[in-house]
């Protein structure tokens, strides 16, 4: 299975890589966004933006979980849905589970992919060939000397 991303310029101007993917609403429908690869965090985080198209409320989480970033300690909720990834072949993959959302908007513009999904995949970044990819069985990867 490979899931290709792309190399996008940010509203910052800086370039990052990124996965589009759909997430599921409350109300079951599904909304698309575009998630920030970041092998660093531990989770993902839904934008408040998304977590506002999705529906779901501003309910605090529960007082002894916390979400921390380099920029400290930040509010969200904790929303159970699915995130739908795309194969190259056009097939759906389905990620279930409870995900964080921020309730700040100004903690992020955009939705963060963490480890939690990660960890699934291969995922390779490579700026100089400018691919994004999360590959999984029936693909690998071979690094060679050129």
């Amino acid at each position: 299975m490979r899931i290709v991303g792309q190399w996008r310029v940010c509203d910052d101007g800086v370039t990052r890589p990124t996965i589009v993917a759909k997430v599921q609403a409350n109300d079951g429908t599904y909304h698309v966004d575009v998630f920030l690869v970041d092998s660093c965090a531990d989770r993902t985080v839904f934008s408040d933006n998304l977590r506002s198209r999705l529906g779901f409320d501003r309910s605090p989480a529960h007082e002894t979980l916390i979400l921390q970033g380099i920029s400290g300690v930040c509010g969200f909720v904790v929303v159970r849905t699915v995130i739908e990834l795309t194969r190259d072949d056009t097939g759906p993959v389905h990620m279930r589970g409870e995900f964080a959302a921020f309730t700040d908007s100004t903690a992020t513009d955009r939705s963060i992919l963490g480890r939690d999904v990660l960890n699934h995949f291969d995922v390779i970044l490579s700026r100089r060939q400018n691919e994004v990819l999360l590959l999984a069985p029936n693909h690998s990867y071979r690094v060679e000397e050129h």
